[in-house]
């Protein structure tokens, strides 16, 4: 299959893995997919754009719904409530030694899902974007086309009917059928 996609949505998908490891993920999801069409130069990332599906807004609803791996910390958002996170480590390590917070257990768990250290190795996609990746195909077939490109990926990732990506859309305030919409507007235009 992958080698019907073309040099942008073969970008996409590398996008993607990058994103997952940026944001400390063991995986590859829809939602990652997601983030590097909306981070994709070109027309058909930039249809998602129109309806408010940026990189900035994908990002913080991504956050919001999945998270960060191992509870990262928001230094931020602990100092709001009075929590100073240099004090908290300071003590940490005056008690359990100056390497203590630097120690990972061999082997984590994160939501259910297994991970790997988004540093090493090959990141799995996940059930739900393999399912997208062959919609992708699916899209393309339908439309008499011999190549998928970013927007089969677009138009895939907007007929997802469960998983993150629903959820994400409604956390943006953006409706399934306004990227399909915007994505096939753009295609009849290149077309």
């Amino acid at each position: 299959m992958f080698e019907r996609f073309t040099q942008d949505a073969r970008a996409v998908v590398v996008q993607a893995q990058q994103q997952a490891r940026r944001l400390g993920h063991g995986y590859i999801g829809c939602e990652h997919l997601l983030l590097a069409v909306v981070s994709a130069d070109t027309s058909a990332g930039a249809a998602p754009r129109g309806v408010g599906l940026t990189p900035v807004t994908v990002e913080q609803a991504l956050l919001g719904l999945v998270g960060t791996p191992d509870g990262a910390l928001d230094r931020a958002a602990l100092a709001s409530i009075g929590i100073d996170l240099d004090l908290v480590q300071k003590k940490v390590e005056e008690v359990f030694g100056s390497d203590a917070l630097a120690r990972r257990p061999r082997r984590r768990r994160w939501r259910g899902r297994r991970s790997c250290p988004p540093e090493a190795g090959h990141l799995r996609f996940t059930p739900g974007a393999e399912r997208c990746l062959e919609g992708s195909l699916r899209e393309a077939l339908a439309r008499g086309d011999r190549h998928i490109g970013v927007e089969h990926i677009s138009l895939a990732l907007a007929a997802m009917p469960d998983g993150v990506i629903p959820q994400l859309l409604t956390a943006v305030m953006v409706s399934a059928t306004q990227v399909r919409s915007v994505v096939q507007e753009g295609y009849r235009r290149a077309g």
